[in-house]
């Protein structure tokens, strides 16, 4: 059975409005965002290409990718050009001021009680913080 376990990523106030974050989860990223006061999680990795979501531009709840200009809804992450082609999203979270991305393990002893007990493959790091590559749109 599969189970979501959230982890910490950020405290809320070091994404704002407008900004996005490359997180290292394991041997995979996450792009999230802060787009008009709500966050979004989705992989860094466009299906289509490979190239990094979380440098792409948003439009209207969605997500540009800067390589071939797909697009991907932000909550959802369906493709808008094509219905079959999906990016994994993942839920967020915030509670007292941090932010948390919610992750789905089908063992439920993959997470330790105390952060520094997470396996490596949970462990993290925030590459960058990121102004929104369309400066005239507002967030």
């Amino acid at each position: 059975m599969a189970v979501t376990r959230y982890i910490r990523v950020l405290k809320e106030e070091d994404l704002p409005i407008g900004k996005s974050a490359i997180i290292s989860v394991g041997d995979q990223e996450v792009a999230l965002f802060n787009y008009k006061k709500k966050l979004y999680a989705v992989k860094n990795k466009c299906p289509h290409k490979g190239a990094p979501l979380g440098e792409g531009r948003i439009e209207e709840g969605v997500i540009i990718c800067p390589g071939h200009e797909w697009r991907y809804n932000l909550e959802t992450g369906d493709c808008m050009q094509n219905p079959y082609m999906k990016t994994e999203s993942y839920p967020v979270k915030v509670r007292d001021g941090s932010i948390y991305i919610g992750f789905k393990k089908d063992d439920q002893k993959i997470l330790g009680s105390e952060a520094y007990n997470l396996p490596s493959e949970l462990k993290f790091n925030i590459s960058s913080v990121k102004k929104p590559i369309n400066p005239e749109e507002q967030l």
